[in-house]
């Protein structure tokens, strides 16, 4: 009954139909477009202002960006409502597929990439609003840094920069530990694109430098600490994108094969 009452009222409303409007999906994504555009030739000019753009997760970044400059960063706000919207319309045209799964199935592959792009936008604004960026965490052997956003500390157990004749650091070879409390939870040996991963945590290792303790020079490593919680699902929505365009073009190439579609020039 909920089911009928849902294709005979609200599916059939002009409301659900301007939501799910192909119309207002090329609006959106034309004023996102030349909204990120336009906005972008700013960033060259402003460094003081764009410059932690890249090293602090954006929800952090925009609210102080638009308490100290509002007008060099509100385009950055009301492109994300933007592409808030343009998701929801996606999700919309999703779930009215969905309904009329039945007549619909051949294009199960423009599907996929429409769910697997919401699963993208909502893994933004999770790993936005609720992950942290740091860098240039120095850390010398047997040193623990606390995570209080996890609950755990990050420990170097072992450090030992590889170095070329010529000083220039080739490889930073670390043993990283994870605790809760005194418990394990993970110990890995790390180097350059082989960091720590935990659950959303991603340490690596940028580079070295040298400090005097007890009259020695002591090696400490230098970390690049990065936390997002919505790694896994934009992996799946990249997945589920990667899986649709595959599946549609089998599709149109199929239908071609079969005369249902004409050749193209």
């Amino acid at each position: 009954m909920v089911t009928k009452f849902m294709k005979n009222h609200f599916l059939n409303s002009k409301a659900w139909k301007l939501f799910c409007s192909l119309k207002l999906t090329i609006v959106l994504a034309s004023i996102t477009t030349l909204l990120a555009i336009g906005g972008s030739l700013l960033i060259p000019f402003n460094q003081k202002i764009f410059g932690g753009l890249d090293s602090t997760p954006l929800g952090l970044w925009l609210e102080n960006g638009l308490s100290t400059a509002p007008a060099m960063t509100w385009w950055i706000a009301v492109a994300g409502i933007l592409v808030s919207l343009l998701a929801i319309n996606t999700l919309c045209c999703f779930i009215d597929w969905c309904f009329y799964l039945h007549a619909r199935w051949r294009k199960c592959g423009e599907y996929l990439i429409h769910l697997g792009f919401v699963l993208i936008i909502i893994a933004f604004w999770w790993g936005s609003h609720l992950g942290f960026r740091s860098e240039n965490n120095a850390m010398i052997v047997g040193q623990s840094k606390l995570l209080p956003e996890l609950g755990v500390s990050l420990k170097l157990e072992a450090f030992k920069p590889l170095l070329a004749p010529s000083g220039r650091p080739m490889e930073m070879l670390n043993t990283l530990a994870l605790y809760q409390g005194d418990e394990l939870i993970e110990r890995v040996e790390t180097r350059s694109n082989h960091p720590l991963l935990w659950k959303g945590l991603v340490v690596i290792p940028m580079s070295y430098g040298q400090t005097i303790r007890g009259g020695q020079y002591v090696p400490y490593s230098i970390l690049t600490i990065n936390y997002d919680p919505g790694a896994k699902l934009a992996f799946t929505g990249s997945l589920l994108i990667g899986c649709g365009v595959a599946l549609t073009l089998f599709s149109f190439y199929r239908k071609r094969a079969r005369g249902d579609r004409p050749d193209i020039d």
